[in-house]
């Protein structure tokens, strides 16, 4: 019983301290980001029972600066094609489009959020954005301001090129800053929101990440089983090199070394009754047959005038 309930206790505790994530990723597996996500796939990997935290982010582009970069789908045809700062492929600036804040690379700390306005914006379908610091100051943009600017999302398409889809001049208000010397994205956004403007558009929604943690890592072998019926496939490292969406990676390495732990319980389990009787049956055989050696003492007992009863249990307590 002692070996059962310290192996329960190490899995429980395994469970909460090695978070076992699960991403979604493309047929051969080797690429997490900057995928094509359909909507469909996207409201099967949310409601997946054995999730938690599932989150997801769309790319987007946009156009700061009043001069047009390089490359730019909105550039002006004399400037496409000049060298210039164009350091995601045809925009001056980055916004990472997130369904909630668990999806925002950067602590709650390092977001400073104006009155009326928190973490839980992201999961709203506002026009609203948190801009990183040193943008903001390089640009004069104040908390509170609202900015205008072309945006447009980004597919790919068979051959890996960008596919850019404009979605507008569009004005969204500043609600926060975050000082992160780590993360390059300059803006995030909700997703609902840009979701909606893509739909008003007529543009086909896309999702480029998408992840989430298991619930509970010792259900890992019931939630892989579970993967087909969410209409996601197994990485293939054969499979030919795409950016759709298509499979799920379970980053179970390190909590699978305690599968050997679940095993021992089990086993413990399956021979602990029979380990139970046997041990009784060992008892009850030993306390018989020392009695039958006993028989001679209980003999003259009784003949010196002691009763039977208080003979027999005597022996019998006196022996257990």
């Amino acid at each position: 019983m002692a070996n059962i309930t310290a192996n329960e206790e190490t899995i429980e505790r395994l469970a909460t301290d090695i978070p076992v994530a699960v991403w979604v990723t493309n047929p051969g597996g080797d690429r997490n980001w900057g995928l094509n996500i359909n909507e469909n796939r996207k409201e099967k990997f949310f409601s997946s029972p054995y999730l938690r935290d599932a989150g997801t982010g769309i790319r987007v582009v946009g156009e700061l600066s009043e001069e047009a970069p390089a490359n730019s789908p909105f550039a002006k045809e004399e400037n496409r094609g000049k060298e210039g700062l164009v350091p995601y492929g045809g925009g001056d600036c980055g916004f990472f489009a997130v369904s909630s804040f668990s999806y925002v690379t950067a602590t709650e700390s390092e977001v400073a959020f104006i009155d009326g306005y928190d973490k839980t914006v992201f999961e709203t379908d506002e026009a609203v954005c948190v801009i990183m610091l040193e943008v903001a100051r390089r640009n004069g943009i104040e908390v509170g301001d609202e900015i205008s600017l072309p945006l447009y999302s980004l597919t790919y398409d068979v051959h890996q090129n960008i596919i850019y889809s404009p979605l507008g001049e569009q004005t969204v208000k500043v609600v926060g800053t975050y000082d992160s010397r780590e993360n390059p994205t300059e803006f995030f956004l909700p997703a609902r929101w840009v979701t909606g403007v893509m739909e008003s558009r007529g543009i086909d929604v896309n999702y480029n990440d998408m992840s989430g943690f298991l619930k509970d890592p010792r259900q890992l072998s019931v939630f892989k089983e579970s993967i087909k019926d969410l209409g996601f496939l197994e990485p293939n490292p054969e499979a030919y090199m795409d950016f759709t969406g298509a499979a799920i990676t379970v980053q179970d390495e390190q909590y699978i070394t305690a599968e050997p732990l679940g095993q021992t319980v089990v086993l413990f389990r399956r021979f602990q009754i029979p380990f139970f009787a046997l041990v009784i049956s060992m008892i009850v055989l030993a306390i018989f047959l020392i009695m039958r050696g006993s028989r001679r003492v209980m003999a003259i007992s009784v003949s010196l005038g002691r009763p039977r009863f208080l003979c027999a249990m005597g022996c019998f307590l006196g022996h257990l």
